[in-house]
């Protein structure tokens, strides 16, 4: 399925590109409200009722763009005696951490759209309708496609394995399976981190609904951070990594650090404190990332030990929860990078591209090595496949997208919430 210079740890390491978009509310006595948003993964959404944030698309686009770098392009450079060559591997073996970024933007999006309607009617229909027709017809048509295909073929897969995908659970095992089918061309290791958001979903806006208010949501997500570092705490100390070496981070338990500080962020911006957020998310993203450049050097490709692990989901949490605290400031820099029209378009097609690029990738996995064996050169051989399986993954996003999906995006309309909402730069400052 893999060649075995990869690193499967980090290679794995994919976020899910695909949650909803923003807008606000005014507060109210049932549940104090200012931010929503609609889906960034497509064009704004007319049936809410706030304003669509290009802004956040792009990060969407940035995070997708990170985990197909990481999946398509961290291999044999590492290998190459060529410092340049050597550079380029070692930072797309970064390209994990676009999980993180992912998780983090789910948790204040799908936070913001559940404090923004929970006192509105038809809230736990509206929202989870609307979240299954933006995730199960390409989720499910994907698996239905390629379980077809595969038996047509005489593969076989393995049921058990198989019914924890289709039911979202395989991120509850506390170690990733890669052999759900013998047909190695078929690559969807990669749905764990779907399967987390679900369950996410499936939980969060009970706890939302129940909460009601920001100071008592943020106390929830406080505690949820925190579990999920004592988790990973006391698995490090009694060492189960060794048996189930991926429960640092694609366990559920684990890995919930991205979603809560996501969460956190949605209810700080809906505060009296958003305008002193906006005005230090600054500083606080550019010493993060600084960091996160200087921990690339120091830890090549990101590769740390599991004692650093333990810590690695909260330090990214709070630098991606940073980052976009300071894209939503209208006018700032991150602002102007993340609304680039490029960035915008990956995080349109980002949820398309995030299904079809692993497996497109494993599809061709042989014609690379045919390349290297034909020109001698493992980095020919590389770049050329990760080229043709980005262009192929663009390709199948754009159809799957504008020919199957949107015929069920349609359909979100009959669940909105038709409430009231100011403009965003009613309720954030724009200095």
């Amino acid at each position: 399925m893999l060649t075995g210079n990869l690193d499967i740890h980090r290679i794995l390491r994919i976020g899910n590109p695909f949650s909803i978009g923003p807008c606000l509310r005014p507060e109210n006595t049932v549940c104090e409200t200012t931010i929503m948003m609609d889906n960034p993964a497509g064009p704004p959404d007319e049936s809410s009722t706030g304003r669509h944030i290009p802004a956040l698309d792009g990060v969407r686009g940035l995070a997708i763009l990170m985990v197909m770098m990481g999946h398509l392009l961290y291999s044999n450079f590492t290998f190459q005696s060529n410092a340049v060559f050597r550079a380029i591997g070692y930072s797309a073996a970064t390209g994990w951490i676009g999980v993180d970024l992912f998780f983090v933007l789910s948790g204040f999006l799908i936070t913001g759209i559940l404090f923004d309607t929970c006192s509105g009617p038809r809230y736990f229909r509206n929202f989870y309708a609307r979240r299954m027709l933006r995730i199960f017809p390409l989720y499910y048509g994907f698996l239905f496609f390629v379980l077809l295909i595969t038996l047509a073929m005489g593969y076989s897969w393995h049921v058990g394995q198989l019914i924890a995908t289709l039911t979202y659970t395989q991120s509850l095992e506390r170690t990733l399976h890669f052999d759900v089918t013998t047909a190695s061309w078929v690559n969807i290791s990669l749905f764990w981190t779907l399967a987390i958001e679900e369950q996410f979903y499936a939980v969060w806006p009970f706890a939302v609904y129940w909460l009601r208010s920001r100071r008592a949501i943020s106390i929830a997500a406080c505690c949820g951070i925190g579990a999920s570092l004592l988790t990973r705490i006391v698995v490090n100390k009694l060492g189960l990594w060794h048996d189930h070496p991926y429960i640092l981070y694609s366990w559920t338990p684990s890995q919930l650090d991205g979603l809560f500080f996501g969460a956190l962020l949605a209810m700080i911006v809906r505060s009296p404190f958003r305008a002193a957020l906006l005005r230090w998310a600054t500083p606080a993203a550019i010493v993060g990332i600084a960091t996160l450049l200087i921990a690339m050097v120091r830890f090549p490709g990101l590769q740390m030990s599991h004692s650093l692990d333990v810590w690695a989901p909260l330090w990214l949490a709070a630098i991606f929860t940073a980052t976009i605290g300071w894209a939503l400031k209208p006018g700032s820099l991150a602002n102007h990078l993340f609304s680039n029209a490029i960035l915008r378009f990956f995080g349109r097609y980002s949820y398309g591209l995030y299904v079809f690029h692993f497996t497109i990738y494993s599809v061709l996995l042989p014609m690379r090595f045919w390349l290297d064996r034909q020109t001698g050169s493992r980095v020919l051989g590389l770049l050329s496949t990760s080229s043709l399986v980005f262009v192929l993954s663009v390709l199948a996003a754009l159809l799957s997208y504008h020919f199957y999906e949107r015929k069920f995006l349609k359909l979100k309309d009959r669940f909105s919430d038709s409430s009231h909402s100011p403009k965003l730069h009613d309720l954030v400052p724009t200095s």
